[in-house]
């Protein structure tokens, strides 16, 4: 500067409000667009909320024991250990708790995770749009026998569901 006195002297060039204003503006922007589709979207896919069909759902309730699973017809006065049947096209509310520890119920190809505590009482609602046999497990570290605590889901045409009750309601 010393030597060349036509030089600009500009102390607070960085302190621009323009520039700033740009900086802060542009990011909340994307912040507050991306928060509302997370809060939107994690609201609109809950897991309490029925699946949205005219047919009656059909309720089991699930109990995670010492790494197995109980599964209970309350309508049907069945249960089965390990292996849940669902009838195609119909809603399932399955209702969850825990005998013992915390556990995570997931039927990964049908929907969400939802945990299971003891003392209380979750909710799933899923449907399973084509026959199939799924792998169900628990995703929540709960002892020595976690990694053996899975069962079968195991979706058929509803006139197979009704053989299949039958013939479990028999057995008895």
């Amino acid at each position: 500067r010393a030597c060349n006195r036509n030089a600009v002297y500009a102390p607070y060039w960085a302190d621009s409000s323009v520039l700033s204003l740009l900086f802060w503006l542009v990011p909340g922007i994307l912040v507050a667009i991306l928060g509302g589709i997370a809060w939107y979207s994690s609201h609109t896919l809950s897991p309490y909320e029925p699946v949205d069909t005219d047919v009656k759902p059909l309720t089991i309730q699930v109990v995670a024991l010492d790494w197995k699973w109980l599964f209970i017809y309350p309508g049907q006065h069945i249960a089965s250990v390990n292996r849940v049947v669902l009838p195609v096209g119909v809603p399932v509310d399955f209702r969850i708790t825990s005998d013992t520890v915390m556990n995570a119920f997931f039927i990964p190809r049908l929907g969400g995770q939802i945990y299971a505590m003891a003392g209380m009482e979750t909710q799933l609602h899923l449907l399973a749009d084509q026959p199939g046999t799924y792998y169900g497990e628990n995703t929540q570290y709960s002892g020595r026998g976690f990694p053996f605590q899975h069962f079968e889901a195991v979706a058929l045409p509803e006139s197979d569901f009704a053989i299949w009750v039958k013939t479990v309601q028999d057995r008895d």
